[in-house]
């Protein structure tokens, strides 16, 4: 508790601009661990382990940067992101009818039916990261539906090569099957659409890092499998 208040204190005496580089500075030495972490045998299967906190600690600096009010609204919203990707996820993981043949290793965590609780979380994330890369664009179908899907859709291309060695998921076969992909963005298109319907506006100035952190961390993990 000492240490949260000597940094809480040593973020009350920053400028904005000299916060904003502070937590990017550690975002970077943060991943870059996470990346030496995976790639050396020894660490490769505590980093596994430790993949559930990296996931809620970039949550909680997503959450100390947003801005807006928390209602009725927001909670609706990030609430039905939740139930509908687990749901989905956990008819996909026990059926193989709606990604493909897939199951779920060690790599998110406790689960439940097959599936680990984090996961509905972790789509959370990528539509509230999707949804701030271009804030600023003028508000219409394209900038808040379709960029921020096909985002999503290009995260997950790079995501599902390194997910097997980060023991999170693999797939029958070692195949991919391109239903995944479509269902993908069939998911994605629908929370973008309604946290377009809801005017939902999200700008986060961590979200563009945490978003590149992670996309290199994949690759990394992808290169050295």
């Amino acid at each position: 508790m000492r240490f949260l208040n000597i940094i809480k204190t040593k973020l009350d005496n920053m400028s904005e601009g000299e916060k904003n580089w502070f937590f990017i500075r550690n975002i970077i030495i943060f991943y870059t661990i996470g990346i030496i972490g995976f790639t050396i045998p020894i660490t490769h299967g505590l980093f596994v382990y430790l993949t559930p906190i990296i996931l809620l600690l970039s949550v909680l600096l997503l959450l100390y940067y947003d801005k807006n009010k928390i209602g009725p609204k927001i909670i609706i919203f990030y609430a039905l992101i939740y139930i509908i990707s687990l749901m989905v996820e956990m008819l996909g993981v026990n059926t193989g009818v709606v990604f493909g043949k897939y199951q779920y290793g060690v790599g998110l965590g406790y689960k439940l039916f097959g599936t680990p609780l984090l996961i509905g979380l972790n789509w959370i994330l990528m539509v509230y990261i999707t949804s701030s890369i271009f804030p600023k664009q003028k508000r219409s179908i394209l900038s808040q539906i379709i960029i921020p899907s096909s985002l999503m859709l290009g995260y997950d291309i790079i995501m599902e090569r390194a997910a097997p060695n980060m023991e999170m998921w693999s797939w029958a076969n070692d195949i991919i099957p391109i239903q995944n992909y479509i269902i993908w963005i069939g998911l994605a298109l629908l929370f973008h659409t309604i946290r377009y319907i809801l005017r939902i506006e999200i700008n986060n100035k961590m979200a563009k890092p945490i978003f590149l952190a992670q996309i290199v961390l994949f690759i990394f993990v992808i290169l050295i499998k």
